[in-house]
């Protein structure tokens, strides 16, 4: 092999020898795998991230909102169900963990406070990381500065090696699947305890008349309609292909009086 002269460009061979002996060189220090930034080495927040990511492609924020609010369906559905002893799980299709969260307009509702809720209560900290001049400032004029930004370590994210922003959204949605969960429990209780719900009546396919008594609509998915009984306390999952009719009955309708029969004139004696 002739020699390389000064100036001459290497050849192909040569240059991929050299990204394998420098690829092949170990890092000088571990990668770190957690997706908790270490405050100390000065990682930023990987909810920071995600935020600066969507704010560069508004297409992909909607999407994740969509995949977290079905999932906050799920979640709260599944808590539900639970409570009529009904493993909702084992009857839902594929098509129904994508329409989970359009269900009920309140697991939106709840998404949306959730997020207003982080941001609302991770301000203070971003402020004093962007502009820590102006805080400390503000901390020497106004009284109130000092509450809204303390300084003792232990009031604050970096006590336990969490990004403030990282550790007030897990906080968050933390509450938020509390919260969710309690909503529908409590919704739950009131149909099986207060007869709460949608009054319906059932007519099944093959049969000439609906079912006797009145159930309870507790929801639908794409292949069952999922209704309670009061009179039997009892729950049941129905495909479907075998309900002929499911009618709403209104509560006014259902809370009237039957009209009493007009009465018949009694024959004269002749």
């Amino acid at each position: 092999m002739l020699p390389q002269r000064k100036g001459e460009a290497m050849t192909h061979g040569e240059q991929d020898d050299n990204r394998d002996a420098q690829g092949s060189a170990l890092p000088a220090e571990p990668i770190n795998w957690s997706p908790i930034p270490d405050v100390g080495a000065g990682d930023d927040s990987w909810v920071l991230n995600l935020w600066r990511r969507g704010c560069r492609e508004p297409a992909l924020m909607f999407s994740a909102a969509y995949v977290l609010v079905a999932f906050l369906g799920l979640w709260s559905s599944a808590w539900f169900y639970h409570g009529f002893g009904i493993s909702i799980a084992d009857y839902l299709q594929a098509s129904d963990y994508l329409v989970a969260g359009l269900r009920d307009p309140a697991y939106a509702l709840i998404f949306a406070i959730g997020v207003l809720l982080a941001a609302l209560v991770s301000w203070p900290e971003a402020l004093r990381r962007r502009y820590p001049e102006y805080v400390a400032d503000l901390r020497r004029r106004r009284w109130w500065a000092r509450m809204v930004f303390p300084q003792a370590r232990i009031m604050t994210w970096d006590g336990i090696g969490i990004h403030p922003i990282t550790g007030v959204s897990m906080v968050v949605a933390s509450f938020m699947l509390l919260g969710s969960a309690v909503y529908v429990q409590t919704k739950g209780e009131l149909v099986r305890e207060k007869g709460r719900g949608t009054p319906v009546r059932v007519h099944m396919l093959g049969d000439a008349t609906p079912l006797p008594g009145e159930a309870r609509l507790l929801g639908t998915s794409s292949a069952f309609v999922y209704l309670w009984w009061p009179a039997q306390q009892r729950a049941e999952a129905v495909p479907i292909t075998s309900v002929r009719q499911v009618q709403g009955l209104r509560k006014s309708a259902r809370n009237a009086k039957a009209p009493q029969p007009a009465p018949t004139a009694s024959p004269t004696a002749r």
